[in-house]
């Protein structure tokens, strides 16, 4: 339990030590209707959004769509609605259903619910689960009403999700589109997107819905001046978390726990606690190259050879793979989240990296660029 506290003021104080990060977003919106926010995986973007943005509140109010888990256009359709009944209620939806005894005032809502998203989109709401009957293209009209009420934000969060199924039924660019015709017809509506940065090129090109549109941030893990505040509040030494950064490459999650065992007295140094922790998560690594095989035969063995350092062309090198298929794999690894590109390639989780190579050792793998023809740079993921 003592460890669970650590971790929670741990995770606070790093809340406070971003919240520059979390002004850029702030500042962002305060200039465009369109703010992007793009960062490799698990580098902090919800909560820092999230940070920014604040509580919605029936007069400000925030709809996130979150596309982790929509599992079609109908599914989308079911979320949205149930996000805009709730930002107009300022209350859970639920307590509309039918047979529930509610005050006359929320009891007159349903009314001007069932003209905001129609007859349809009411009953929808009130399901446990979407029908399919209630289409995206509702939705939107539902939106495009709620915004002409009041200033609205909506927030599309997790971009990359659709990308990670093969012929996923949602058509996001439809989505982002309609969505770019409302910001452009209603001033009071914002728009914030957020993904991973593997998601960039097609967020970001010329048949793009939001292409030269707004302003897009980059966010990365905290560097070590937001560490070394965090770590002034759990009375960690410098030197350590100076260490912890270089091995682990400020990865929010392993720096907390990392930070907080140390907290307790343990007196390890950098090496050793993030030994202790790769011991007690030797799932991880399973997990995770299995995930990397389902992406591709070869997403095992490249994952593998950039947890080693040994670059992933290696495999190119032997003639096993030509490199056009080596960059597939790595844009496929890279957009679900288990590799990332900075001066080279490497594992997300650093405990990962550590598991792979059954040793404590820097982040980043040394890597080379293959050089590719136009032809091949068109078919890259």
């Amino acid at each position: 339990m003592a460890v669970i506290e650590e971790i929670n003021r741990a995770r606070w104080s790093l809340g406070l030590a971003r919240l520059e990060e979390s002004e850029r977003v702030t500042e962002a919106l305060q200039q465009s209707r369109v703010v992007g926010v793009l960062g490799e995986a698990e580098v902090g973007k919800t909560e820092t959004i999230r940070s920014a943005l604040g509580p919605s509140r029936p007069q400000n109010p925030i709809v996130r769509l979150d596309l982790a888990g929509a599992a079609s256009e109908s599914h989308l359709a079911f979320r949205a609605a149930r996000q805009l009944v709730e930002a107009e209620l300022g209350v859970d939806f639920s307590i509309l259903k039918v047979g529930a005894l509610v005050p006359a005032s929320l009891e007159s809502k349903r009314v001007e619910l069932a003209e905001l998203l129609g007859t349809n989109g009411l009953e929808e709401v009130l399901r446990d689960w979407p029908s399919g009957s209630y289409g995206l293209v509702e939705a939107l009209k539902g939106i495009e009403r709620f915004v002409r009420r009041r200033d609205t934000i909506v927030w599309i969060d997790h971009l990359e999700s659709p990308s990670l199924t093969p012929r996923h039924p949602l058509d996001l660019d439809r989505f982002l589109w309609g969505l770019r015709e409302m910001v452009q017809s209603r001033g009071r509506l914002s728009v914030v997107l957020s993904g991973r940065e593997a998601i960039a090129g097609h967020m970001l090109s010329q048949e793009a819905a939001f292409h030269q549109q707004g302003h897009w941030l980059s966010l990365d893990n905290p560097p070590g001046d937001v560490w070394e505040a965090v770590a002034r509040s759990l009375k960690v030494p410098r030197l350590l978390v100076a260490e912890l950064v270089a091995l682990t490459g400020g990865h929010p999650e392993t720096m907390l726990v990392a930070m907080a065992n140390f907290s307790q007295g343990t007196g390890k140094n950098a090496d050793e606690l993030l030994g202790d922790l790769a011991s007690t998560s030797a799932s991880l690594a399973g997990r995770a190259f299995q995930h990397a095989s389902t992406l591709h035969r070869l997403g095992g063995k490249i994952l593998e050879q950039v947890a080693l350092g040994r670059g992933p062309y290696a495999i190119a090198q032997r003639g096993d793979s030509p490199p056009q298929e080596i960059r597939k794999v790595l844009g496929r690894l890279q957009l679900a989240g288990l590799i990332r590109h900075d001066s080279g390639w490497s594992i997300v989780n650093p405990l990962v990296g550590i598991l792979l190579r059954r040793e404590v050792s820097s982040a980043s793998a040394p890597d080379w660029d293959w050089e590719l023809d136009e032809s091949d740079r068109e078919e890259e993921i």
